[in-house]
């Protein structure tokens, strides 16, 4: 009788080693060849956003320029970070052994909740009035108006955000940025810029 249970569990040990080898097996084997021999980046997830925040550069001295900084408009740039909440994971396959990605990659997000962004003035910046909506001023990525975008899928959270007006020497961009959720919230942030010379 010990014979015949020891017997079986080896049975069930290696139908187990078996159905675990056909598993990698299944994950590992592609139909072409590999175009990312050292690992390839995981699809986004869905997330939602939760905040957000306006980043000054350049960096100077291991940290961004901050309202107290004066910069030249020419080495100024603004980036915009969404604060994101994962609300579902990747495939089921990323889960398994074998399914691996590369370590330089970074987090894409598909943002659900995200109606729109708005950003206004709360001083004057070049000859635009205070109050005046720059949405449709405001390039994102280089691409689009900030007023025209609405696709926040495939997101890496963070965007480069370039105003398409010329402010006054010694002036600072005061905004007030609006991320209009759909369930009819919204987050409102209040920024300034270091100090722009333009001379």
């Amino acid at each position: 009788m010990s014979n015949f249970l020891q017997i079986k569990r080896i049975k069930m040990t290696a139908g187990i080693l078996c159905a675990y080898l056909t598993m990698m097996i299944f994950v590992a084997c592609v139909d072409q060849p590999d175009l990312y021999p050292f690992g390839q980046c995981a699809g986004p997830v869905s997330a939602n956003a939760t905040d957000i925040s306006i980043i000054y550069a350049p960096y100077v001295n291991n940290k961004y320029v901050t309202e107290s900084d004066t910069v030249k408009f020419a080495d100024f740039n603004l980036y915009m970070k969404i604060t994101p909440e994962v609300i579902s994971d990747v495939s089921w396959i990323s889960s398994f052994p074998g399914a691996a990605y590369a370590l330089s990659c970074a987090q894409s997000f598909n943002f659900k909740n995200i109606t729109s962004i708005k950003v206004s003035l709360l001083a004057p910046y070049g000859d635009l009035k205070a109050g005046t909506d720059i949405s449709n001023l405001i390039t994102i990525n280089d691409v689009m108006k900030l007023s025209e975008f609405k696709n926040f899928d495939n997101s890496l959270a963070q965007y480069k955000l370039t105003i398409n007006t010329q402010p006054s020497n010694k002036t600072q961009l005061k905004t007030k940025t609006i991320l209009s959720l759909k369930n009819g919230t919204e987050k409102v942030l209040e920024s300034t810029s270091p100090v722009l010379l333009t001379n």
